[in-house]
């Protein structure tokens, strides 16, 4: 006789006695050992839904319900990482009002994609209590390298104010992390920078060359001795790391680099060091025609090359890559880029005001981190003009809802909020009408049933191509004793082909990881 997935449900139920009866039943499930049966629990969604703040169809920001900003990656297991200042953290203190001071931040704020467009939200790194002598923690540089055993280590920097350069350990990018030394690798109090001090000891920019070797870029602020000027500021500054990346290995230099003011980063592109920075905002009434280079604009990102980088005077100025915002139709703000080369792209990571602007809010200098693409010519190692969008990069591959999926992953959001709660991260803050939406989500020949890991009770409505596109499946459940639970439910039909995808919520509960399967129906033995 014939079973549908009821009874695979049933079976589940009842592992742990004989399944006498009950068949041999194929399932595409491994999010769960225990599938419990969706069931009516009284729930509908408003037809009016949540407003999101990041349009459908735009891939930037990164983020559609976090400000984060000073972005670094690192890339792994073909997934890439993205660290940010947590700029969401003073937003809240603020109540979602007046400026952003940065004064209250002392967390950083991690995603991930492995398409470019689909982001998952990982954790929110709690720098101050794993590296308790530090009070906050802005514009984070993050370095992976391999250990003598062949482990690959990861290794997140970060400015504890303007005071000094802290260093994080891990053997994950996602962490936990650990404070390997228990003060700062750069100290404003160290006998080398009492004796030549830096203005602002912040904003650090590391990496790590082809022979394991780490460097280490920071230091930003106006000139503060004699014979500095707006364009030689003096506080760019350079120092080799140690091979454990958290000692210091070399005096520290100061690079001639031009209108230096902050946002350092270091990248290494066939055989050569690339020093990235934001220019200031004094006139350019110093420029040099020494410098082979037009004169960059105001508070614009620059670059520097050289292939002897402790020599001061192998640094060549290169010229600008990326504009102000308000060059590319935003309002007028700091700058930080990183640059990052994924499956054989590159990619220019900035931060901008667009979110907010998105969202018409009074507050002010909350920002957001977005991406492009970003031309490089890696035999002259020349980066050419890049542009802020709202469009943003294309898709790489599309979503496989076959695999279990963060439920804290999209490309846009709106009103749900994302939380880790040290051991997990989960979907929070869901009122009716709230949805999350996944673009080119993969359903391949077809899936017949969907399950997902949540705790309290409600409803997760299934629709595809738009946040109010007709429902293919309707998950109701209600988890006991407060704990997370596995529910599944039967689609409406076969959903096969490469969709967009939403879920829209209503309900009292928090959303751990969803997964599509498609259930045969198996002849019993």
């Amino acid at each position: 006789m014939k079973m549908r997935i009821a009874c695979m449900i049933i079976c589940a139920l009842t592992m742990a006695s004989a399944l006498t009866g009950c068949g041999a039943t194929k399932t595409d499930f491994t999010i769960a050992k225990e599938l419990i049966p969706g069931s009516d629990q009284g729930f509908s969604i408003s037809e009016k839904l949540t407003k999101t703040n990041k349009p459908i169809g735009e891939h930037n920001p990164v983020a559609s319900n976090v400000f984060f900003a000073d972005p670094t990656s690192v890339e792994y297991d073909g997934r890439l990482y993205v660290y940010g200042t947590n700029d969401q953290q003073e937003f809240d203190n603020k109540s979602g009002t007046g400026e952003n001071s940065y004064g209250s931040i002392n967390s950083l704020v991690c995603y991930s994609t492995d398409d470019m467009v689909n982001w998952t939200y990982e954790n929110t790194i709690p720098v101050t209590e794993i590296c308790t002598w530090a009070g906050c923690s802005w514009a984070p540089s993050i370095a992976s390298k391999k250990n003598a055993l062949g482990k690959t280590e990861f290794f997140l920097y970060f400015c504890n104010s303007a005071g000094g350069i802290g260093v994080m350990k891990s053997d994950s990018p996602t962490g936990p992390w650990k404070d390997p030394i228990g003060k700062p690798i750069v100290a404003p109090d160290s006998q080398e920078l009492k004796e030549d001090p830096v203005f602002w000891c912040f904003d650090p920019g590391v990496v790590v060359d082809d022979n394991g070797t780490g460097w280490l870029a920071f230091g930003g602020g106006d000139p503060m001795h004699a014979g500095e000027n707006a364009m030689y500021t003096g506080n760019s500054r350079l120092v080799k790391l140690g091979s454990d990346m958290t000692s210091l290995d070399s005096e520290i230099i100061v690079i001639k680099a031009p209108y230096h003011f902050e946002a350092n980063e270091l990248n290494y592109i066939n055989g050569t060091y690339v020093l990235t920075y934001c220019s200031n905002w004094s006139a350019r009434d110093l420029w040099s025609i020494k410098l082979n280079a037009p004169e960059s604009t105001i508070c614009s990102m620059v670059y520097m090359t050289s292939t002897d980088p402790l020599n001061p005077d192998s640094w060549v100025y290169r010229g600008e890559y990326l504009s102000n915002p308000s060059w590319h139709g935003y309002p007028t703000s700091n700058n930080h880029s990183h640059l990052q080369k994924f499956n054989d792209k590159y990619y220019i990571l900035y931060q901008n005001v667009s979110l907010l602007e998105n969202m018409q809010s009074s507050a002010g200098g909350f920002r957001s981190i977005g991406i492009d693409p970003c031309e490089v010519d890696e035999e002259t190692v020349t980066i050419s003009p890049a542009s802020m969008t709202d469009a943003g990069v294309e898709q790489i591959k599309n979503l496989d809802v076959f695999k279990v999926i963060p439920a804290e992953t999209a490309v846009t959001t709106a009103g749900v909020a994302f939380y880790n709660d040290g051991e997990r991260s989960f979907v929070t803050s869901i009122s009716d009408g709230d949805w999350i939406g996944l673009s080119k989500a993969d359903f391949g020949a077809g899936a017949n049933s969907f399950a997902a890991t949540v705790r309290g009770k409600g409803i997760i409505d299934i629709r595809l191509d738009a946040p109010d596109g007709k429902s293919v499946g309707s998950l109701q459940f209600k988890s006991e004793s407060g704990q997370f639970q596995t529910f599944v439910c039967d689609l409406d039909k076969t959903v096969s082909g490469v969709h967009d995808l939403y879920f829209v919520f209503n309900g009292n509960f928090v959303f751990d990881e969803w997964q599509f399967a498609y259930i045969t129906e198996d002849a019993a033995e």
